[in-house]
């Protein structure tokens, strides 16, 4: 009986160490976040709603969303890294800036669109 009892604590104090092991992992991945914070402007200072605002980080893994009634977006969660962001509106010229997420800390970037000129040309034949 004490043989059997030994092998049982000794057993659950490897499932103990395994659990144990398995939630510090998890809690130094979520530790290791950060997070994007910012404004899409026009060249006025005006702010630029519904714009489309692409994360993409190095491995070419991508989050679309777009910015709120104020021009503001936000992305939580992101891997500590470099990312690109790209940011297109409508009548506004594309925008594409590289931001480096830091661990624990929100990372703020305010980007300014250009007017966008549209050409026409005209023909005249004669």
């Amino acid at each position: 009986m004490t043989k059997t009892m030994t092998s049982t604590i000794l057993a659950l104090g490897f499932l103990m160490s395994g659990i144990t092991a398995t939630a510090m992992a998890q809690s130094t991945d979520s530790a290791n976040l950060g997070s994007i914070h910012g404004t899409v402007l026009d060249p006025s200072g005006a702010l630029i709603q519904r714009a489309e605002i692409t994360v993409t980080n190095a491995d070419g893994v991508s989050h679309t969303l777009k910015s709120d009634a104020r021009g503001a977006f936000d992305v939580a969660n992101l891997a500590a890294g470099s990312y690109t962001i790209s940011i297109n509106a409508a009548g506004f010229t594309p925008a594409l800036e590289a931001v480096a997420v830091v661990t624990d800390k929100v990372t703020h970037e305010d980007v300014t669109l250009g007017i966008s000129v549209a050409q026409e040309i005209e023909v005249d034949a004669r």
